[in-house]
């Protein structure tokens, strides 16, 4: 489900990162985009990065447009334990999904 958030600016452009479902193992593309201030996180503390996620392992900009994303705000810290996750580094589960 997509869920919408307040109007937020960000600055420059988004990296974009394909990785795996972490429960169900599919593939999965994130935009990650820095915020122009920062804003309440979903968890606690402030965000400084909009996050979104489609399912699939999508490269071309136009079908990235139209995809269903789950969009999140997410601490320099939540993004950076998304990036290691995902590219399969330290503090991944042993050999699980990301």
């Amino acid at each position: 489900m997509t869920r919408t958030l307040a109007p937020t600016r960000t600055v420059g452009a988004s990296a974009v990162l394909h990785g795996t479902h972490p429960l169900r193992g599919y593939p999965v593309t994130w935009h990650l985009t820095p915020l122009a201030t920062r804003v309440q996180a979903t968890g606690s503390g402030a965000g400084d990065f909009l996050v979104e996620r489609a399912d699939g392992h999508i490269l071309d900009p136009l079908v990235w447009d139209l995809a269903e994303k789950d969009t999140t705000i997410m601490s320099a810290h939540e993004m950076c334990e998304l990036v290691r996750r995902a590219s399969g580094g330290p503090g991944r589960a042993s050999g699980g999904p990301v």
